[in-house]
């Protein structure tokens, strides 16, 4: 991931410097989105992919990774050869697939991490965009495989 919310900046911030507490999210999920988010999205406003096109729907949901104090060790890997390295990095730990379009999707080409596993809700927490932007069409079943979600802060 590339870029963090305002959103989780400013909760780190106070969180760290400050006297403010920023709770850690009871639930993530990964969103699609046709566009890169910026900064200033919540869960709200990010470019995500449409779950109904005229009355029909798509077949897209969000990922939901569940409430990662329970689950996060299921879905994310981190090996102590990149922390020595220096860069601290977690990753997928195995296929993350996405349900099948069951119509065109369109263009993807950005990610989200949201603390909302609920289509169009809650916080923005990262993004990036993707480095192999793609046309989802009817039938296809987005996925990522294991290690090619990357998240560390630079």
């Amino acid at each position: 991931m590339t870029a963090l919310s305002d959103f989780m900046e400013s909760g780190l911030l106070h969180h760290v410097f400050r006297g403010g507490s920023f709770p850690k999210p009871s639930n993530v999920a990964i969103a699609l989105c046709s566009g890169t988010p910026v900064d200033s999205d919540t869960g709200v406003t990010i470019p995500e992919l449409p779950t109904g096109i005229n009355g029909s729907g798509t077949g897209y949901s969000r990922y939901d990774l569940g409430d990662p104090s329970t689950l996060g060790d299921a879905f994310w890997s981190y090996d102590i050869n990149d922390h020595n390295a220096g860069s601290g990095l977690i990753k997928n730990s195995s296929t993350f697939i996405f349900g099948t379009a069951l119509l065109d999707w369109g263009w993807v080409s950005g990610i989200a991490i949201v603390d909302s596993g609920e289509y169009g809700s809650g916080n923005l927490l990262m993004y990036s965009e993707l480095g192999n932007p793609r046309v989802v069409y009817l039938g296809d079943a987005p996925k990522f495989d294991a290690s090619q979600l990357q998240i560390k802060f630079k």
